[in-house]
């Protein structure tokens, strides 16, 4: 009788949840939402694919799939560890291209043709260049001062460089924050393996700000459906239903989470797949540090993909939260966009004029940013460990997330009557 009970009452939560997902996607401004996140996505890719470019033996320039084709072709011919004698054999390489009459011509298209010969290392020239580079202030022809006899310190300048401006008082860190940095940068696995990372390193460098996007349009999809029982007039016969106050809350904040995860694991997968598929994927297991000199993060490019999507969702989760539960106390569905659309840009811009030292790292739009995180690391401190923002705002947030559930089932239960 009990488990007849159960199953009967289940089959209830669902019929009201598929009720709740038929009300969001039936109104029209949800259906212009989603197709609105269609139309991003295609030109978000689009401009990624795009941000891959190569130059051909005869100076001609292309981007998209056919320069992923052929620049992965050019740096896969180096692809394997830069040990002392591959750094070595590009230098040498380097200066063999830099003294060709086409690369001392004042010819445009013969300096293109001498750069032609140059993609298949210039990654590897990047690295090298960073490495003798000041810290704050890239110099992209600084590998070509580099001698073979000096490039085999190249990791070793990586980490004294840090010192060098750790001691040159230009930023103010504490000793702890000192020994952190040192530490993470001493920790780092060499020598590098080095392969074409052009697709991953692209498709990093755009996810963020496609990720916000979907985040408040996500914001918007679930905004009304705890406000629109108001403005429908229909909270009179919610509440007085059987289940109203009960399994009928629970069904709409389900609601919500459903549409939250699916749209996003959906829209970020379709961005990704894409930008994979017409890129490549190689690189997946490269250190981040091919693209990212300065990151703290002693991890592979697949793995700061899986940090940025995660601290995403986190973002996204947190974001459509607060649109339900302003929907729930304010019952207004234009409050409930309004909101997280402050949260998640307004008070970064303020931020930025109002120098808020310390606070803004701790902002939830941080953890739709991940990726400048990975690039340039806000230290915090807590109970006298030193940690990356990023790794704790992102359970801090998972944690607040799961919180705010029970506060907004309650927060629409306790709502009279009007």
């Amino acid at each position: 009788m009990i488990k007849s009970r159960r199953i009967l009452e289940k089959r209830q939560v669902i019929k009201m949840l598929n009720f709740e997902l038929k009300k969001v996607f039936s109104k029209t401004r949800n259906k212009i939402v989603i197709l609105l996140m269609v139309v991003i996505t295609i030109i978000t890719s689009i401009l990624t694919i795009n941000r891959v470019e190569y130059v051909d033996e005869n100076g001609h320039h292309s981007v998209g799939f056919a320069a992923a084709k052929n620049l992965r072709d050019a740096r896969n011919e180096w692809a394997g560890y830069l040990t002392d004698d591959v750094l070595k054999k590009v230098i040498a390489e380097n200066r063999r291209i830099n003294n060709s009459d086409e690369a001392q011509s004042d010819d445009i298209a013969k300096q293109d043709q001498a750069f032609s010969e140059k993609q298949g290392i210039l990654g590897i020239l990047d690295v090298i260049s960073s490495a003798w580079s000041d810290y704050r202030d890239y110099n992209y022809f600084a590998a070509d001062s580099v001698s073979e006899d000096d490039v085999n310190k190249l990791y070793e300048k990586r980490i004294s460089t840090l010192k060098n401006w750790l001691d040159s008082g230009k930023e103010y860190y504490t000793q702890k924050e000192k020994d952190f940095l040192i530490q993470r940068y001493e920790a780092l696995d060499t020598p590098f393996y080095y392969e074409y990372t052009d697709g991953w390193a692209a498709l990093l460098q755009n996810i963020s700000t496609f990720i916000l996007m979907l985040a408040l349009l996500i914001g918007f999809l679930v905004s009304g459906i705890f406000s629109d029982e108001f403005q429908t007039k229909a909270d009179s016969i919610f509440f007085s239903a059987k289940m109203g106050r009960n399994k009928a809350i629970v069904s709409k904040v389900g609601a919500g989470f459903l549409i939250t995860s699916v749209f996003y694991i959906v829209f970020v997968l379709l961005y990704t797949l894409t930008i994979i598929c017409v890129l490549g994927a190689d690189g997946t297991g490269c250190p981040l540090q091919l693209d990212m000199w300065r990151s703290v993060y002693n991890i592979t490019f697949f793995k700061a993909y899986l940090f940025i999507v995660a601290g995403g969702y986190i973002g996204t989760l947190f974001a459509a939260t607060l649109a339900m539960l302003v929907s729930a106390f304010s019952h207004s569905t234009a409050t409930a966009i309004i909101v997280p659309f402050i949260v998640l840009c307004v008070f970064p811009f303020l931020s930025r004029i109002i120098t808020l030292p310390g606070f803004c790292s701790f902002f939830p739009d941080q953890l739709l940013d991940i990726y400048n995180d990975l690039k340039e690391s806000a230290l915090i401190e807590i109970g006298g460990k030193i940690m990356t923002s990023a790794t704790v705002i992102v359970p801090v947030y998972a944690v607040v997330c799961l919180i705010l559930q029970p506060i907004l089932y309650r927060v629409y239960k306790r709502t009279e009557i009007k």
